[in-house]
């Protein structure tokens, strides 16, 4: 059954759409860092329960007519707005999802928070993995963060990135950097348990030194494990100058 002409939205979302792009009767500015946006009260406070509050009581936002969102950049402040009016190319949302989020967040806009949730966490990689970790320790993103720690710490993703991770150490969220070294304590203890063995080993006299000839005259390096000393060398180093 084909849906009735008259619940068709679409040419009222371009419409509000045209609305923004073109200024028609705005009656509020959006400061952002680098610049404004006239717009809606309206639209904004069906959109938002925050902005819905400011335009209904006798606040500074209601009297000046005027919102100040200081912690966004221009760019990313016109995808937000452009988001409440149905009006973002996945080309911004991309680029500035990390900041959407926190504006979701901020301003109550759940299905924005939804979104940006899901994205993050499609295309978590080596590169970004401390800041999607720190963004979801940040925002209670509990799927996420899993999905960061298993990575970091299970699948050795922190001995990728010495040196960032180094400096995660020593200038990262401080509960966030105790909680990770915790889990990477947790993970090595499970890999490596003392055993019997281990122990009456460490304690013997050490073994002859290796014949000349043998294998282990000139042994291959090990090169993960000198990875593994590096960075924790530097993680060393970083908890050292804290």
């Amino acid at each position: 059954m084909s849906r009735p002409i008259w619940r068709t939205s679409t040419e009222a979302q371009s419409g509000l759409a045209r609305m923004l792009q073109e200024g028609i009767l705005t009656d509020i500015t959006v400061n952002a860092v680098g610049g404004s946006i006239r717009a809606h009260r309206a639209v904004l406070a069906a959109r938002s329960p925050v902005f819905l509050s400011m335009f209904s009581h006798d606040l500074r936002e209601k009297q000046l007519s005027t919102v100040d969102i200081s912690d966004m950049s221009i760019d990313a402040c016109r995808a937000f707005i452009g988001y409440l009016y149905g009006d973002v190319s996945e080309e911004e949302f991309l680029a500035h999802r990390c900041e959407l989020l926190a504006a979701g967040d901020k301003y109550g806009v759940g299905d924005l928070m939804k979104a940006c949730k899901k994205s993050v966490r499609d295309d978590v990689c080596t590169e970004n993995l401390l800041e999607r970790l720190q963004l979801a320790h940040t925002y209670g993103l509990s799927t996420l963060k899993k999905t960061c720690v298993k990575l970091l710490v299970d699948f050795g993703k922190m001995y990728e990135i010495p040196e960032d991770f180094a400096e995660f150490v020593k200038s990262g969220d401080q509960e966030l950097v105790g909680e990770i070294m915790e889990k990477i304590a947790v993970f090595r203890g499970r890999m490596f348990p003392p055993t019997t063995s281990s122990v009456m080993a460490s304690t013997s006299s050490p073994a002859p030194p290796p014949t000349a000839g043998s294998s282990a005259s000139n042994p291959e390096p090990d090169r993960p494990a000198l990875l593994r000393r590096s960075t924790r060398l530097k993680i060393q180093d970083a908890q050292i100058n804290k």
